[in-house]
């Protein structure tokens, strides 16, 4: 009866154990997508400020120019991770497109649907980097 009992304490902890190690092993590569995405981004051009961070499941984009406003009057969105990309779906009710931010090169590529233009279906794509820390 001793023999049966520690084997099965040793099965329970093996199993829990490798349970652990798999779940964090899960995680770390949605971790690893957060944190290329997270923080804040330019576009020298537009002079337009981009700052991400991800709670509960989603990013928090808050976009704003600091010609014209301040930082804490941004307008904010909310993106869904898929697939390596933020996703932000169509809202028709306040006349948002649809809308990606992907990752290529060190930058941050945001892709917006045309809508409504008479123009042919496609993205308007506006890129923006980091910016150098002095």
């Amino acid at each position: 009866m001793m023999i049966d009992s520690k084997w099965f304490i040793a099965s329970l902890a093996l199993l829990i154990t490798t349970g652990n190690i798999n779940a964090q092993s899960a995680l770390k590569p949605k971790q690893t997508d957060q944190k290329r995405f997270e923080g804040l981004w330019t576009n020298k051009k537009t002079s337009r400020c981009l700052e991400i961070y991800f709670e509960y499941g989603y990013a928090t984009i808050m976009d704003w120019t600091p010609k014209f406003q301040k930082r804490e009057s941004a307008d904010v969105y909310k993106a869904l991770p898929k697939n390596g990309k933020l996703v932000m779906p169509e809202e028709t009710e306040h006349h948002a497109p649809y809308s990606e931010i992907i990752i290529a090169h060190n930058r941050l590529i945001y892709l917006t649907k045309q809508m409504g233009t008479g123009k042919k279906p496609g993205f308007d794509k506006i890129v923006f980097t980091r910016p150098i820390s002095k």
